[in-house]
């Protein structure tokens, strides 16, 4: 696939129309906020503009973040769990940005056994998410915007506090550059005290996420700070274990199979803001 001018340009009508949501909404929130001084008004309450003796104008909220109907009684009450686990933040946390060295250790004759029929169920797995809809029938929710190297995330929620498992991923990563959107990626995301038993042998180093502000089964915001800082609710994460594995056919990742991000869903460098840049890799 030719790389785009842009990440923007090279996504799918949908996905633009997604972001351009989330962007008027955050946009919004942020200028009631900022109005708000030190009121505190709740987040999901409405907007209402000034209003005269001859008209009255509300602005109703919409996008993710509000939309009511976007995330079910199971997914919330998911979300409330892992927001009241206790856990503090993690040591060491590190978002997308950083590309760590991720040359393979040979697996010894047991291990490499193991592993390959580990990666051999995931990979027979992929065919049930084929599309967004397939995702969304399963109970997977779309929780950020495209982001470069990753794509979208999408979560089901109530398998986050489920054990380590080939074929039942937590999150999924979706190309939406192209029409139709195509998956790319599992995530396994885990809540656990300690560092999960993952795949067989030493490759698959998990990584933590720090302080994420979850509205309404959306990141909102990483590094959010505390909770009096998150007008959902805040994971601090120390107890939440991040894997990106490349399971998807045709999709084999040269910086290897748990790396963070996948050069092939990397923007052009040119004309594209830094901000949505990949890292060097």
């Amino acid at each position: 696939m030719p790389a785009p001018a842009s990440y923007a340009a090279a996504m799918s009508a949908p996905a633009v129309r997604a972001i351009a949501a989330v962007a008027a909404v955050a946009s919004l929130t942020i200028g009631v906020a900022c109005d708000a001084g030190d009121r505190s008004a709740p987040a999901d309450e409405p907007a209402v503009a000034s209003t005269s003796a001859s008209t009255s104008t509300t602005v109703v909220l919409t996008g993710p973040l509000h939309d009511p109907g976007r995330i079910d009684d199971d997914d919330r009450a998911a979300i409330a769990a892992l927001g009241a686990s206790g856990a503090g933040e993690p040591e060491h946390a590190h978002g997308h940005s950083q590309v760590p060295d991720t040359i393979a250790t040979p697996l010894l004759t047991g291990d490499l056994a193991i592993f390959e029929h580990q990666w051999l169920t995931a990979q027979r797995s992929t065919s049930r998410f084929d599309t967004m809809a397939e995702a969304e029938a399963l109970g997977f929710v779309r929780t950020s915007a495209p982001g470069p190297g990753v794509g979208t995330h999408w979560v089901r929620w109530p398998q986050v506090a489920e054990p380590f498992d080939p074929a039942e991923p937590s999150m999924i990563l979706f190309d939406e550059r192209v029409e139709p959107a195509r998956l790319v990626a599992y995530v396994y995301w885990v809540q656990s005290a300690d560092e999960p038993e993952g795949f067989a042998g030493p490759n698959d180093e998990w990584h933590q996420h720090t302080g994420l502000c979850i509205v309404n089964g959306w990141t909102l915001r990483e590094e959010a700070g505390s909770a009096e800082r998150c007008p959902g609710t805040y994971l601090a994460g120390g107890d939440l274990w991040m894997l990106h594995a490349w399971v998807v056919d045709g999709l084999e990742n040269r910086l290897g199979d748990f790396a963070n991000i996948h050069p092939a869903l990397c923007p052009s460098r040119f004309g594209t803001p830094d901000v949505m840049q990949c890292p060097d890799h």
